[in-house]
């Protein structure tokens, strides 16, 4: 996996509908040599899925993510538990037997027991808790069954062409593109993948950056992913904890990995604190349950 294959990989990342020549376009290469990599990537494993769901701004819902570090033996085995719970959706595990559990919650009375849930179970010797600042987007706007109709013949399938997706949900190809148009228009689904980088041959790097008081959050994010952006995978703040930003980057070598975490050291921030990825898995949620039963019910 090259700087080329990590470009495709964070375009799909934000949008995995993006067709073949429109990624051609933004990186100025052949159609065919765009195809070409990206099977790659899906032969060697590097692309796991193509998801698509309805998002946390249709369903009114919650991302919250839980750190720590487990005193538990088998980190495998604690990140298949985890994915038993129906909040989980990711699990990265990190050297020093660093823990990161990304979850959806229906609202914040779920934190609680997903809280102790995840403690008890990767044996937590102190938990983090953050709940992610998501963008405020006011809309009219709501799913409606032929919407969700769609999202569940997409849900591990996201590429599917116009025309397979028509044939599965009984529509025309016109209107499963209007309604696919509206969903983007109106941030009511996400259109992502599931990826997993070679640790062998790659460092994917997660830095806990806190900032000292009275920094203009909004434009520390956008200097980050700008300066970084060759590296940086993702960067999110959270709504509990004003001063704490995240910072996922991807590097080709130990070297690259190294020199991005000395210029982060030259920024002025309070701390820095770096955790190198081992392993993730990623495990259905509720969300993708519902798709499944709300669609369900739907068809009966």
């Amino acid at each position: 996996m090259d700087e080329l294959d990590f470009f495709f990989i964070k375009r799909l990342f934000k949008n995995s509908r993006l067709t073949y020549r429109e990624i051609a376009e933004m990186s100025n290469l052949s159609v065919s040599a765009v195809h070409k990599r990206i099977k790659r990537l899906e032969d060697e494993g590097i692309i796991k899925t193509y998801v698509a769901r309805p998002s946390l701004i249709a369903l009114k819902s919650l991302w919250v993510m839980i750190f720590g570090i487990s005193k538990g033996r088998s980190m495998d085995l604690i990140s298949k538990e985890l994915g038993n719970h129906e909040n989980v959706n990711f699990v990265g595990i990190a050297g020093g037997k660093s823990l990161s559990v990304s979850t959806f919650l229906r609202d914040l009375s779920e934190l609680q027991e997903l809280g102790n849930f995840v403690s008890k179970t990767a044996q937590l010797s102190e938990l983090f808790i953050g709940i992610k600042s998501l963008p405020y987007i006011p809309t009219s706007e709501s799913l409606t069954t032929i919407d969700y109709k769609i999202l569940k013949t997409l849900n591990k399938d996201a590429r599917k062409s116009i025309t397979d997706i028509a044939d599965d949900v009984g529509l025309s190809s016109k209107t499963v593109r209007k309604r696919l148009d509206r969903m983007i228009e109106n941030d009511l689904a996400t259109f992502t993948i599931q990826w997993k980088p070679l640790h062998t041959t790659s460092f994917l790097v997660v830095f806990d950056i806190t900032l000292n008081g009275g920094n203009d959050l909004k434009s520390i994010i956008q200097h980050i992913n700008q300066k970084y952006s060759q590296n940086i995978v993702n960067s999110y703040s959270y709504t509990n904890i004003p001063n704490r930003i995240t910072m996922e980057t991807w590097a080709s070598t130990a070297q690259e990995a190294h020199s991005i975490k000395k210029s982060l050291q030259t920024e002025g921030f309070k701390d820095i604190m770096a955790h190198i990825g081992l392993s993730s898995d990623y495990y259905d949620c509720w969300i993708d349950q519902l798709l499944r039963t709300k669609s369900i019910k739907i068809l009966n």
